[in-house]
């Protein structure tokens, strides 16, 4: 998963420029799993205290080649009551 955010990045920057963005949709654990990595925590974790719920958006956002911060919304956070509460999904 890394190695497409680094293949996504370098494309955006390429066709966008400094500044430019990339969309990469996957599933929960590949994507919470980037997320340790690029925040330097272990990968071992509960899945039922993930941050990442369906319809969420988890952002690397990278200065000079690097992960500088990682940002997560719920835009659809409306939705989520009705979703099934397994842990996981």
């Amino acid at each position: 998963m890394r190695a497409a955010v680094e293949d996504a990045r370098l494309k955006a920057i390429e066709l966008g420029g400094d500044g430019a963005e990339a969309i990469l949709v996957s599933h929960q654990l590949p994507i919470y799993a980037t997320r340790l990595s690029a925040e330097g925590r272990p990968l071992w974790h509960d899945p039922r205290k993930r941050e990442c719920t369906l319809t969420s958006l988890t952002s690397l956002v990278f200065d000079d080649g690097k992960v500088a911060r990682v940002e997560y919304s719920e835009p659809a956070a409306v939705l989520l009551p009705g979703a099934a509460k397994t842990p996981g999904a």
